[in-house]
This record gives C-alpha cells, sequence and structure tokens, in this order.
C-alpha cells in the first residue's frame, strides 16, 4: 500500500517532469548542436562555437549530471519521510469570488492606465527601448491574474463572468508582454495552466500533447516569418526550436572556457537579489544594490544560464546543496498542497521551472518564487480574511 502511495505520488511530482524537460532543453540540446556543427550559417550561431570548446566537455557532462542527480535527490526524499497522505483540512478561508473581483479590480485598472502610458511602446518587440519598470509591472500584474484564475477553478465555482475577467486580463496582459518581446511571460501561464488541468483530471495527457504541438509549429513557423530573409524549411524550423537555449547556453560556454570554477562560492548575487521585491517606487535604484556575478562569463544576447547563476553564486558543490534544497522544496510544496492556496501555489510555480528557471538570473526567478506566487497572493488572504472576520463579529 505504501508502495502505492509512493508510485501515485510521483506521478504527480510535475516539477520533477518539468526540470527534467528545460534540463535537456537547456544544458543537453546546445552542446550537442556545437559538437555536429549543425546551423553554422544561421543569425547568432556563430557566438555559440566562439565560445565552444570540446576540451571541457567531460567537466561540463560531470557536472551537469551531478546537478541533475542532486535536484532528483532532494525531490524524491521527501516521499520517504514526509507523511503524504491527504489529511483533512479543519478550517480553511477560502477567499469568495466578490471579494476576488474587488481585490483584484484596482490592479486590473492599474494595468489599463499602465498599458495607456505606455502606448507608444506597444507591439515593437526587440526594436525598442522599452521601460523595464512598465514590463516588470504588466509582468507581475499577469503572475497575480493567474494565480486568482487557478485560485477561482480550483474552488470549482460556476461563475464564468469571473472566470472570463480573469481570462482576459491574463490574455490581454500577455499579448502586451509578447508585444515587448516577451516569450518567457508567455509560457509561464500556459504551463502553469495545463499542469492545473492535468492534475484536476480536466484533459489528458495526449489531448494536450497534440495542441501543444500544433502551438509549437505555429510558434516556429512564427519565428522563421520574423526573421525576415530565411526560407521556409525543416531546417530552419529546427534552427528557431534551438535558437532559445542555444542562445542562452552560450554564457555558460564562456564560463567553462574562460573561468575557473569555484568548489563553494558567497552567493552574493542569489542574497541581494531579494531586494527585487521590494516596489520599485520604494528603491528606484534597486537594480543597481543587486550584487553583480563575479564569474566571467559573455552573454551577447542576454539570457544567462542556471548554471551560470549556479556555479557563480555557490560554486559547484554548493550548486548541487542548492539544487537538493529547490528539489525539495517543490516536493514538501507538493506533498502538502491540501490547501487551495498551496494547490494553485504549486500550479504556479510549475510554471517556472522549464524555461525562466534555466535562462533567467535570481532576481527574476525568486521574485517569482516566492514575492508575485507566494507573499503577494498571502497578503491578499491575510486582508480579506481580517475584514470578513471583523465584518463577521460586528453582525
Amino acid at each position: 500500500l505504501n508502495s502505492k502511495y509512493k508510485l501515485m505520488n510521483i506521478r504527480k511530482f510535475y516539477h520533477i517532469y518539468l526540470f527534467v524537460g528545460g534540463f535537456i532543453y537547456y544544458l543537453i540540446l546546445p552542446p550537442c548542436v556545437a559538437l555536429c556543427k549543425f546551423f553554422t550559417t544561421y543569425p547568432g550561431m556563430n557566438y555559440l562555437y566562439e565560445n565552444f570548446d570540446k576540451e571541457f566537455i567531460f567537466l561540463y557532462i560531470a557536472i551537469i549530471i551531478l546537478f541533475l542527480s542532486s535536484f532528483l535527490t532532494g525531490s524524491l526524499l521527501p516521499l520517504k519521510y514526509i507523511n503524504n497522505k491527504v489529511s483533512a483540512i479543519k478550517t480553511e478561508h477560502i477567499i469568495g469570488e466578490r471579494d476576488l473581483f474587488l481585490f483584484s479590480l484596482p490592479f486590473f485598472l492599474l494595468g489599463q492606465y499602465s498599458i495607456i502610458q505606455n502606448s507608444n511602446n506597444l507591439f515593437k518587440g526587440y526594436q525598442t527601448e522599452y521601460a523595464t519598470d512598465f514590463m516588470g509591472s504588466i509582468a507581475t500584474l499577469n503572475t497575480l491574474f493567474l494565480f486568482f484564475l487557478i485560485y477561482y477553478q480550483t474552488t470549482a465555482r460556476t461563475n464564468h463572468t469571473i472566470k472570463l475577467y480573469f481570462l482576459f486580463s491574463i490574455i490581454e496582459f500577455s499579448t502586451i508582454l509578447l508585444g515587448l518581446g516577451s516569450r518567457m511571460y508567455i509560457l509561464i501561464p500556459i504551463i502553469s495552466y495545463i499542469i492545473y488541468l492535468i492534475d484536476t483530471h480536466k484533459i489528458k495527457i495526449k489531448t494536450i500533447l497534440f495542441r501543444l504541438s500544433i502551438a509549437i509549429l505555429l510558434l516556429l513557423i512564427v519565428g522563421i516569418w520574423r526573421l525576415g530573409n530565411t526560407n521556409f524549411s525543416i531546417e530552419a524550423l529546427a534552427y528557431i526550436g534551438i535558437a532559445e537555449p542555444v542562445f542562452t547556453w552560450i554564457s555558460a560556454g564562456s564560463l567553462f572556457s574562460t573561468s575557473e570554477l569555484p568548489l563553494f562560492a558567497f552567493p552574493s548575487n542569489f542574497i541581494t537579489s531579494f531586494l527585487n521585491f521590494i516596489p520599485t517606487i520604494f528603491i528606484p535604484n534597486k537594480a543597481d544594490l543587486i550584487q553583480p556575478i563575479s564569474l566571467s562569463y559573455y552573454s551577447p544576447l542576454g539570457a544567462t544560464s542556471i548554471l551560470v547563476s549556479l556555479i557563480a553564486n555557490f560554486g559547484i558543490l554548493g550548486s548541487c546543496i542548492a539544487l537538493f534544497l529547490l528539489g525539495f522544496f517543490f516536493s514538501y510544496i507538493r506533498l502538502n498542497a491540501h490547501t487551495l492556496f498551496f494547490k494553485t501555489y504549486y500550479c504556479c510555480i510549475c510554471g517556472i521551472i522549464p524555461f525562466q528557471l534555466f535562462r533567467d538570473e535570481f532576481s527574476i526567478v525568486n521574485k517569482m518564487l516566492f514575492y508575485n506566487f507566494l507573499l503577494f497572493p498571502c497578503l491578499f488572504l491575510i486582508i480579506e480574511k481580517f475584514i470578513t472576520s471583523k465584518y463577521q463579529t460586528k453582525s
């Protein structure tokens, strides 16, 4: 019986599948492309070959296997030590649909105001120097409404107007972000919502895979169209598919080529990244206070590989500990997600794993994990519970 519980829970550990998928896409695929010398004439590929050296490939393989093993060990260990049987929740405060709407409405209106104020920067992609504050605020609102949507649907309510309101908000904010050239913030709500649908048995995995295949094909075609001079072909489609992880991996390749990799390091960048939680209105120069990564690496196209962030902050062995704790954290949340709030939280943070975790700096990842999806919604729950209790006391 115990083995059946464990098997059931492993199948529900979606974070493991998502991490392994991101691991293959961002850490295994790019060096394979470099070793086989694919797409040498395509835009940006010269950066890959300039920062790839066969001499470090065995060390690289050993390190990434060690990192993957650490995450998997941390993810599976809670099954042995945590009681994973669902216990009845005696009292769980559930936010009412009216309160969800009233709490979210000021943020929706704030989003509309920000969009109008920055209308000159919309739908210009990478061709415009958009305000990072604007993009950050829209991304925060997008994740907040994602939390509201999944939380609302998890309560099994049937008010389609509220559901459509949350959906419209997410689609609007996602479209704005896509128009600013940000793909990652679009993928987060898609992945999180898919995890919710699978976890609640509202859709079959085969159906999801089929629809995702069509969506990915369309995105690849759009990518070819954005390149302009590239003719449509299978090779061009494949290039668009590998461009994101390859361009991200360049930073890792340059790190392994030019830097001595420490076994342990002091995580000054990681610690100061939590300053990103503080709203810009209180600390306008907070980006300057976040300590930069100390190791030398090259990132010509912007994204920073998870390997760079980990090794620069914790060192090789320190990164094993960090990934072990990360896997343990996800599994602990999963096994103890008996309330609507933490069920929603788990679905939301799963959306970060396969893409953003592997290509964004800790200042962004930590804010998504602990601020946008945890502290911010938790604050709503506390305020709503306080107001409700006061109202009930008076009546």
